[in-house]
């Protein structure tokens, strides 16, 4: 395709613009002499390459001033025609400059350029021949409809490569997308799996360290909880860096065990097990809750307890769990010290948030009376359709 710095064919072999501009001038230089009858031979005369080597030189305009470019190609050729000079070379210059033209401008422009400019050319060769010039007007509009053909080509070209380009910059965001939100899976994923353990080992770590002389019976049932929490934290790292290795793994397969409120009670048992008394009561009747919101709701719970354990007081918590209708409400509350006005929302609190987010839902989180605090999750449930029964109508 042609372009401002050069001529490219085929989209990939690049000409440079002296290239184009010398084979132009080598042309109608070359065309100059041919006869305009058939009876006749080739003449060369230095008038005739005068008028042709002005006709180079107006071409090297064309790129630059097409529209001027074919008015000042066209006068020379109606110049010619007095002079008794008129010869081929000069209206392969209007053709050529009627090209250029013609890729430059809209389709409606170069019609109105190429249709006028090939009649004015055709009536001039007719006055200079003395018969009909049809062979000129066809000339130059076959100049003209292979610029527009060469300009729509290059159209499309260029809005195909515009496509891809899109597409390509469409799917490297998909993946900057897909990496983040992996990322932040693995996060809360390792937050939930290992945070409570590790908060465990850490709690217990210290009583042992405490009892060990006065208290030898308190500090071996310690160290018994750090052997199972390491234990059982080394059992999820490896199931997680299993499932990040290989997502088509047993943990992460359709056979997996399910995680959901279904686990409730072994979460429970964990954290009672470590000291902390865990009530729960749950109001409205419970039901089957969408996978996603299962999961949240499980994760939400599990967090806030682990908060409970690490920062409250009095080794409690109780857990409220609302059926309602089209929604989930799930509270935690437990009690923390009076001095405490506030807690930053570590990445716990952070990963919990966008569970929640993900599944259009509400998270807050803050004090509650005097001496209490509490996080609130609201999780729409939506209700599935019923199924229409074989006699039913649409």
């Amino acid at each position: 395709m042609l372009r401002n710095d050069g001529v490219q064919l085929g989209h990939t072999h690049r000409i440079p613009a002296w290239a184009g501009h010398a084979a132009a001038s080598f042309a109608v230089l070359l065309a100059s002499p041919l006869p305009l009858e058939e009876d006749r031979m080739p003449e060369w005369h230095a008038d005739l390459f005068a008028v042709a080597l002005v006709a180079a030189v107006l071409l090297l305009l064309r790129r630059r001033r097409p529209v001027l470019t074919v008015a000042t190609t066209v006068a020379l050729v109606w110049l010619s025609v007095p002079l008794g000079l008129f010869n081929p070379g000069v209206v392969l210059a209007a053709a050529i400059a009627t090209f250029t033209a013609s890729r430059a401008l809209t389709r409606r422009q170069a019609l109105w350029l190429t249709i006028p400019t090939a009649v004015v050319v055709a009536i001039a060769g007719a006055v200079a021949v003395g018969h009909g010039g049809m062979q000129y007007l066809l000339f130059i509009l076959l100049f003209g409809a292979l610029g527009d053909v060469i300009r729509v080509q290059h159209e499309q070209f260029m809005a195909i490569t515009e496509r891809a380009e899109r597409a390509e910059a469409t799917r490297e965001a998909l993946a900057n997308q897909r990496v983040a939100e992996d990322r932040l899976a693995i996060a809360r994923d390792l937050h939930d799996a290992v945070a409570h353990q590790i908060a465990v080992i850490n709690l217990h770590a210290g009583v042992a360290g405490s009892a060990l002389r006065e208290r030898p019976d308190d500090a071996e049932h310690s160290l018994a909880v750090i052997r199972q929490a390491s234990r059982t934290v080394l059992t999820q790292i490896g199931d997680l860096l299993a499932t990040l290795r290989d997502p088509g793994s047993p943990g992460a397969g359709p056979g997996a065990v399910p995680v959901g409120l279904a686990q409730l009670d072994d979460i429970l048992r964990q954290f009672r097990g470590h000291g902390l008394d865990v009530t729960v009561r749950r109001i409205g009747e419970a039901r089957e809750l969408p996978a996603a919101v299962d999961v949240v709701a499980l994760r939400v719970i599990q967090e806030a307890l682990t908060n409970a354990h690490k920062h409250g007081v009095e080794h409690r918590a109780h857990v409220v769990l609302e059926y309602l209708p089209d929604r989930l409400h799930v509270t935690v509350v437990n009690p923390v010290p009076a001095r405490v006005t506030g807690a930053a929302a570590g990445h716990g609190l952070t990963g919990a948030r966008e569970r929640v987010e993900a599944v259009r839902g509400t998270l807050t989180h803050g004090r509650a009376g005097v001496g209490s605090w509490a996080l609130d999750a609201d999780l729409p449930t939506p209700v599935p359709l019923p199924t229409p029964g074989p006699g039913s109508h649409p």
